[in-house]
């Protein structure tokens, strides 16, 4: 037995037709419990629309950078650079920190899921 029949399309008006008869043949019980089970279904879809979305915050990133002199010497570039150093590689340890404690927190949430074994 085949569903579509070639020889019979598929209208709109059928289709309510036959909505109409499976309907009518419920108890109104079962027509209370699928309205229910309907909005329920909307409400959780609509829930996860609404949350879906979200504004990312605006943030300012200002690029500074030093305007150096064209007739600048060897001498003079080498010490500036020697004063640039320290604050360089402080910079660099506190992201190796930084990242160092985000993986440290990612490896503790990893442990709980295998006890979970997950």
């Amino acid at each position: 037995m085949r569903f579509f029949k070639p020889d019979r399309p598929v209208s709109t008006v059928g289709a309510l037709a036959d909505l109409r008869n499976v309907l009518r043949i419920r108890h109104r019980y079962q027509l209370w419990f699928l309205l229910a089970a309907a909005i329920t279904t909307g409400l959780v879809l609509f829930g996860f629309y609404k949350d879906s979305y979200f504004e990312k915050p605006y943030k300012r990133e200002i690029v500074y950078f030093q305007n150096w002199r064209e007739d600048r010497t060897i001498d003079e570039i080498i010490a500036q650079q020697k004063i640039d150093e320290p604050i360089r590689q402080k910079r660099i340890a506190e992201q190796k920190a930084k990242a160092e404690k985000k993986k440290r927190e990612y490896k503790k949430i990893d442990d709980k899921l295998k006890e979970y074994g997950i």
